[in-house]
């Protein structure tokens, strides 16, 4: 018997988004500075509208300077 893969919980990329950019101490502005995704993009993943692309993501792990697998960490529990 094949056992099922995971699924990931993705409500909580809300979260991790918001509580991400709250400890960079990064306003919307900066964040989408840095990142260069843009400001609505942001507020629609702060809003839990839009989980973001791919691309959307390795942009905002490389401004805040961390991986993948530790930004999706609380998507996989």
């Amino acid at each position: 018997m094949s056992k099922s893969a995971p699924e990931p919980d993705l409500s909580a990329m809300r979260a991790v988004f918001n509580t991400r950019r709250l400890a960079s101490d990064m306003t919307f502005e900066e964040l989408a500075e840095a990142s260069r995704v843009s400001r609505r993009t942001l507020l629609n993943i702060s809003a839990g509208n839009y989980h973001g692309d791919l691309r959307t993501w390795l942009m905002l792990a490389k401004a805040w300077g961390v991986s993948l697998d530790e930004l999706f960490e609380a998507v996989w529990k």
